[in-house]
This record gives structure tokens, C-alpha cells and sequence, in this order.
């Protein structure tokens, strides 16, 4: 049955308006935008038009321009990066994400067709299937040329925790899963409706030439002018309520997830953010060190005295920073620097020294990005400093960006790094949680466990399920957005620490150079830094209260207890599709390429 009828200018017409119809709605679902509900339909237009069978090259052609549209319009803060090769960045990445999304069209072209006039249950299967491979790709694009899992369709609901109560259960690939199932199902539900339609129709014309005369009747229910009791109960489409039943599961995690945090979170800790907002290029200028460590220094002090009744601090043109209140009840007990805060090794004598003098100064514990490593390389890490001194146990990054920290073939091709840093950095290999005093009081202090992630290490849950399965107490993400201007860039990045958060029930806190400074609940409910005008972007420090699940109370996750089980479902899911296609096929009437149209 031929979708959208048969004029000629409607199907010529047909291919760009789906095209930038699901262009829109994907970027309008995208962290940035933040129309959360888009997700839920980004692809109607392309599975609706799939069911009239448009050609192999019409379709692949619009497909691959409306998902690089997409992701060029997702990431053009891509531009920003060392100009000009920020452009070619650009292009050349959204081309390569692009690919794998049209890999699932195809898919999509091959399979939902059978659909149409088929039982329910091949309908579903292929569902699943197609969903599943919607999963398997993501985590394809995870991993593949050492990773960019960035704007994952889970991303998408980061402001949404009833949505993201589902990444508990499959980490952000259950999200991906249900939102990708949802849009088939609703497509199907369309489709059963249009079906219907044409099938009451041809009820009600039979019934009338039998009414007339002109046909003779079987029974006397033929002759009634309304739809069979078959025809009413073909309306009913399992394939909707399939799409619907993550949703409804999330809704009741969502609330069972509240009922417990409501009954075991407590306080964890106060935690200060330092946000120095320094230019991620001229900060590595040796003639800005000693204004940027007076920078520094100041944020530090004020957010060591920060309130309820004064939780954010904006840094005066003139750089004097508030003066100390010293033992202050609920003033922050944690102050957290953004990653690689000052260009200095901590292996340097003089600024150990500043460091220690400072968190003796304000009584508090400090965390910071730090630069470690010797002669041979330098490691981007995060370093524990206390009135004690820096301490040695330290968390070195472990997955490098390329070109930004390290050439991949840099012994065959003529590339260099983008970064103002000469020498490669060195990957870490500790997978273990940082231990953090949290000062009690000016005599006690309680040692809390921070998984530490530098950079863009939380759009990899696997790192952090890492620190969870070891018993880490919350999450620490220190980045320098700066990078990638003022733009939706830095919210697409905490989107993930916001899955991540949901996904672990742990409380993850960043501090970035210049935003999106924060903190995410268990729940993936996010809090961030802003100034008096609601922008994430300007130079200051802020306070927030740090809840959570102390460790003996605290159970995992089953996301945490059985990592990426649900991208090896999809895959089945996949298969099973596949076969029972095929199967369909040489099954149904009127040999290969027909459907049996019941």
C-alpha cells in the first residue's frame, strides 16, 4: 500500500520536506535548544516515508544530507577551535558521524516496508530490531577511531529525570533504546490508522452495493454500514504500546528512585567551584602566570566563604577578591578547580608551596586539575592538596584526545597537535577512586571516594562505572570548556555528566574554565554556576550542597552491576529482525519482495 498517495508533486516535493522536518526537530532536541519532547519524534517523518518504498538513491542521498545538516548545526562551535582548522574539524567530524545514522536508514528502508499489512508480531520484531540497531551504532560511534559518543540520542532528555531514570537500568543506551523505539511505534500506530481507514472504507463501500442490490450478501452483517468487530479490533496497535512501555517503566523507576533517595540521601559534603574563565590559549603565556595565580588565588578565598545567603561570588574588574570569614557554618568544606587551572607541574617547589599555603589559609580541601608528569611527558590529572601539602596519590587521564594531547601516527603522517603544549601527554591508568578528606571540623575530617574524570572523560560511561564499581561516593569532572566558545558546546558537554549521574544514582560534580560549572543529584537534576544576568559563561566561584547515598547504605545500580548488557540485547534484537524478515519473505504469498496483507 502505496504511503502518501500517488501524486507525483507531493513524492517530488516529499524527500526535502522530510528531510529538514527530522533536521529540526534532531537539533531542536539537542542540549543548547533543550525541546526535549522533539527527540520523541525526530524520525516520524523518514519511518513514514519509508513505508512507501521511495528508491534506494532518493533515500540514501536525503538521508545523509538531513543527518550532516543536523550535526553540522549540533556542533558548529566546532569552529572555535584553532581557526582555521576548527572549520575543517568541522566538516570533516560531522561527515564522520554522519555515516553510521545512515547506516541505520538503510536498515530502516529495508525492514519497516514489511511492516505494512503485517501480523503484529513481525511488526514488533522488527522494532526491536531496528531500535537495537539504533543502540549498537552509538556504541559503535563510542569507541570507534578511539571514540566521540557525543549528542547521543540519551543526551537529549538531560533536563528530563523522569526520562533519565531509564539509564539506571542500560546506562544511556536504555534511553537511546526507548526514544528509538517510541518514534516506530508511533509511526506504526499512524500507519494502522491510515490502513484502517482505507480498510473501513472499502467496508462501507461493499455495504453499500449490498445495500443496493448490486452485490449480493454472504450474511446480514455484511449489510450493516459500519466496520466488522474484526475490523474494530485490528485497530488496536501492540506496536504503540510497546513504544510506550519504557516510558511508563521510567515514570515508576523515576518514582521509586525518589522514594529511596528521600529515605537514605544525606549532605555529602559543601563544595566550592573555582571558575577562572581564562583564554584556553593565552593562559599558557609564561607572561599571564602571575596575574592568572592571583586569579586563582582570589576565587579560591572567596569561595572558601561562600553561603546560602551569598552562594555565588563574580569576580570585580578590580581582582579584589572578599575577605575570609573563617570558621563560617555552611560555607563549602571542598573547593574544586577546573582542569590544568594554572600551566605549572606539581612537581614545581614553588607552587606546592602556593597550593599547601592556600588550603591551610582557608581551612578547606582542595581538588584541582593539575599538570603531573616529568621530563619524558606531562599528564593531565587531578591532584588532592590540604594544609598538609600536596598529596602524591593522584588521577592521570586515561582517555587522551587526539591531537589535542597526543598525534595518533605521528611517526607515518605530517600532523602536530592543536594545543600550545610541545610534549605528548602521558595516559593514566588508574581506574581507582580518589580519596578526598572533607574537613568535619578544624580537628576531624571524614575521607570521602571521588571518581575523578578530566576533560571529556564523562561522555564515557565506562570510566566512571569503573570508579562506581570501586565504591566511589560521587563523581568529579573538571574540563575546560573554553574551548569551544560560548555557545551550546558546554551544555552538550554536561549533558552526559547528567546520564552519567542518573545512570550511576551518584552525585557528579564539575567545575570547568568557563562553564558549565556544577552540580547533578543522583537523580541527573542539575544545578549550575550563573551570574546575576543567568549565563554560565563569566569568571567566578559559587556553593553548592553535594547530596548522596553514604557507601553502607548505598546499592548499585543495576547499569553499574552489569555495564553495557543492553547493546548486546540490541544486537540480538537486530538479528532476530534480520532473520525473521527474511523468513517473512520467502514465506509470503507471491514469492520474494511481497507481504502478506492480512
Amino acid at each position: 500500500m502505496p504511503f502518501f498517495g500517488n501524486s507525483y508533486r507531493v513524492l517530488r516535493a516529499l524527500p526535502w520536506l522530510v528531510g529538514v522536518l527530522s533536521s529540526l526537530l534532531l537539533v531542536a532536541s539537542m542540549p543548547g535548544f533543550n525541546i526535549a519532547e522533539a527527540a520523541w519524534l525526530w524520525a516520524l517523518p523518514f519511518i513514514l516515508w519509508a513505508a512507501s518504498k521511495p528508491s534506494w538513491k532518493q533515500w540514501l542521498v536525503t538521508v545523509f544530507c538531513s543527518i550532516w545538516l543536523a550535526r553540522i548545526i549540533t556542533l558548529l562551535w566546532l569552529r572555535h577551535v584553532y581557526p582555521p582548522l576548527g572549520w575543517l574539524g568541522l566538516f570533516l567530524l560531522t561527515w564522520a558521524v554522519a555515516m553510521l545514522p545512515v547506516l541505520w536508514f538503510a536498515l530502516l528502508r529495508w525492514l519497516f516496508p514489511r511492516t505494512v499489512g503485517a501480523p503484529p508480531i513481525l511488526c514488533i520484531v522488527i522494532q526491536l530490531g531496528l531500535a537495537g540497531a539504533w543502540v549498537s551504532l552509538e556504541w559503535v560511534q563510542s569507541w570507534l577511531l578511539t571514540g566521540f559518543p557525543w549528542c547521543l540520542l540519551a543526551e537529549t532528555q538531560w533536563q528530563r529525570p523522569v526520562a533519565l531514570a531509564l539509564c539506571a537500568w542500560g546506562g544511556p543506551w536504555a534511553l537511546g533504546f526507548a526514544i528509538m523505539l517510541f518514534n516506530i511505534g508511533l509511526a506504526r500506530y499512524i500507519l494502522r490508522f491510515v490502513e484502517e481507514f482505507e480498510r473501513t472504507k472499502a467496508e462501507r463501500l461493499k455495504a453499500a452495493r449490498i445495500l443496493s442490490g448490486a452485490t449480493p450478501a454472504a450474511s446480514p452483517l455484511q449489510a450493516l454500514p459500519f466496520p466488522s468487530p474484526l475490523g474494530v479490533m485490528r485497530r488496536i496497535c501492540p506496536e504503540f504500546y510497546v513504544g510506550l512501555a519504557p516510558i511508563l517503566f521510567a515514570f515508576v523507576s523515576f518514582l521509586f528512585a525518589v522514594r529511596h533517595l528521600n529515605e537514605r540521601a544525606d549532605r555529602l559534603f559543601t563544595l566550592g567551584v573555582v571558575q577562572t574563565d581564562f583564554d584556553p590559549n593565552a593562559k599558557w603565556d609564561r607572561n599571564l602566570y602571575k596575574n592568572n595565580l592571583a586569579v586563582v588565588r582570589d576565587l579560591t578565598l572567596a569561595a572558601a566563604q561562600l553561603t546560602k545567603t551569598a552562594p555565588v561570588f563574580e569576580f570585580p574588574e578590580s581582582g579584589v577578591a572578599l575577605p575570609v570569614v573563617e570558621n563560617v557554618a555552611g560555607t563549602p568544606e571542598l573547593i574544586l578547580w577546573p582542569e590544568a587551572a594554572m600551566p605549572a607541574r606539581m612537581s614545581d617547589a614553588q607552587y606546592a608551596d602556593f597550593l599547601t599555603t592556600l588550603a591551610t589559609k582557608t581551612g578547606k580541601t582542595l581538588l584541582i586539575g593539575g599538570i603531573g608528569g616529568d621530563d619524558n611527558g606531562y599528564s593531565n590529572g587531578i591532584f588532592t592538596v590540604t594544609n598538609s601539602g600536596v598529596s602524591e596519590d593522584f588521577y592521570a587521564k586515561r582517555h587522551l584526545v587526539p591531537f589535542g594531547e597526543y598525534v595518533p601516527l605521528a611517526s607515518v603522517l605530517p600532523l602536530r597537535k592543536v594545543v600550545p603544549v610541545a610534549s605528548d601527554c602521558l595516559p593514566g591508568t588508574r581506574n581507582e577512586p580518589l580519596l578526598v578528606p572533607v574537613p568535619v571540623d578544624d580537628c576531624s575530617s571524614v575521607i570521602l571516594k571521588a571518581g575523578a574524570l578530566v576533560c571529556y572523560e564523562d561522555v564515557f560511561p565506562e570510566l566512571s562505572r569503573d570508579m562506581a564499581l570501586r565504591g566511589a561516593d560521587f563523581i568529579a569532572v573538571v574540563t575546560n570548556d573554553a574551548w569551544y566558545g560560548r555557545e551550546a558546546g558546554a551544555y552538550q558537554h554536561a549533558a552526559h555528566s547528567a546520564v552519567l549521574a542518573a545512570s550511576l544514582r551518584l552525585p557528579v560534580v564539575r567545575c570547568g574554565n568557563n562553564g558549565w560549572s556544577g552540580v547533578f543529584n543522583p537523580l541527573g537534576q542539575g544545578e549550575a554556576l550563573k551570574d546575576s544576568t543567568g549565563s554560565i559563561y563569566f569568571r567566578g566561584a559559587g556553593r553548592f550542597d553535594v547530596v548522596g547515598i553514604r557507601a553502607p547504605l548505598r546499592e548499585p545500580t543495576f547499569y553499574t552491576t552489569h555495564g553495557d548488557w543492553l547493546v548486546l540485547c540490541s544486537g540480538l534484537f537486530t538479528l532476530w529482525a534480520c532473520l525473521r524478515n527474511r523468513r517473512w519473505k520467502r514465506a509470503a504469498p507471491g514469492g520474494e519482495g511481497q507481504t502478506c496483507v492480512q
